[in-house]
């Protein structure tokens, strides 16, 4: 796989930057003045909360082991995405994973920071679900965007394994 230009690399970076502004900007223009807002009859509406655990709550109650989980998650991405960002992955499912991923990551990390907690608003009606936010759909799409790209390219591969012998 050819190494990412440096265009793409500095696009990847610009257009997570551009995710964070838009999640700072939704998240700034939440409060409880919103609560029960229905956007779309029975399927979705606006809740504010505090998110003071990590993902659907986990956690809250300790700081100590929210800490952990969550420099370890840290980590692990970091990786990730330092391989994509230097070159080591190319392609633009891994570069637009990157930049959901990064972006998502930083935007609820701006939150744990300013606040302690992270805002969720979004909230499914047609089923009991965890309140979430735009960071949270922009993590959940870039790794099922680079999930999906993983597979595709194991996949890719074995049949040229398998092709040649």
């Amino acid at each position: 796989m050819p190494k990412p230009k440096l265009w793409a690399r500095l696009a990847t970076l610009a257009a997570a930057a551009a995710l964070v502004g838009a999640d700072r900007w939704i998240k700034g223009r939440m409060s409880d003045a919103v609560t029960g807002r229905v956007l779309w009859p029975g399927v979705a509406g606006l809740r504010y909360t505090e998110n003071t655990g990590i993902s659907f709550s986990f956690f809250g109650e300790s700081r100590e082991a929210m800490l952990v989980v969550s420099a370890l998650t840290a980590l692990v991405m970091l990786v990730g995405i330092a391989a994509v960002l230097l070159g080591r992955v190319g392609g633009a499912a891994p570069l637009c994973a990157t930049a959901l991923i990064l972006a998502g990551g930083v935007g609820n990390l701006a939150d744990r920071l300013l606040h302690g907690f992270v805002v969720d608003y979004i909230e499914l009606l047609f089923v009991r679900f965890a309140i979430f936010n735009f960071a949270d759909v922009c993590i959940t799409c870039g790794v099922a965007l680079f999930t999906g790209w993983l597979l595709w390219t194991e996949s890719r591969r074995r049949k040229r394994v398998n092709a040649h012998g």
